[in-house]
């Protein structure tokens, strides 16, 4: 559990990371509100897709989706969280990353706070739902190929199916029994 805990981590870190970056490319190294929510919401709706059983894997598409869904919710929501309640600054600098915007300002020397800048913001946000979504799925809930469901075990559909199958046994047995009383009366 604790290993795919650390791989939905760093799934989530990756998404997060890569659309943070994206962000601060684009001049939004700090978004206003409405654009780091709505990039929040869509980092949610991408760690949704491809952590825990990703949508790609077989029956996985509404699982997928709810994921989604539900990470896109969660995700505006930690946005709220991370904006109100990281307010750390960044202790390294910039660079590129924040010297294109003005809303980090001058008093601010260039840095911004960890909620505040979409880098951060993003992949913590991304990590946190990743990792969540990945600890959720356990792979032995998975139905190996060739092994019989436990429901009907538990249900007693193996003690039918003997049961069954013993009746057909002596069935044949009853239909093989009056050829042979036919033929010893010829």
């Amino acid at each position: 559990m604790l290993g795919r805990l650390i791989l939905g981590v760093v799934k989530g870190l990756i998404v997060g990371g890569l659309l943070g970056f994206a962000l601060a490319k684009l001049g939004f190294a700090a978004p206003v509100a409405i654009v780091a929510y709505l990039a929040a919401a869509l980092a949610g709706v991408l760690v949704g897709l491809v952590a825990g059983k990703p949508i790609w894997a077989k029956d996985a598409k509404i699982e997928a989706g709810m994921k989604a869904f539900a990470g896109a919710l969660l995700g505006a929501g930690l946005m709220y969280a991370a904006r109100r309640w990281l307010t750390a600054p960044v202790p390294l600098p910039l660079g590129e990353l924040g010297g294109a915007n003005l809303s980090l300002g001058e008093a601010a020397g260039g840095t911004g706070t960890f909620g505040g800048l979409a880098v951060t913001s993003l992949a913590a946000i991304a990590a946190l739902l990743g990792g969540f979504y990945e600890a959720d799925n356990d792979p032995s809930d998975e139905e190996k190929p060739g092994a019989k469901p436990a429901v009907k075990a538990a249900a007693g559909g193996n003690n039918k199916r003997i049961a069954a199958s013993a009746a057909a046994d002596e069935l044949d047995d009853e239909f093989e029994v009056e050829p042979e009383k036919k033929r010893a009366k010829k």
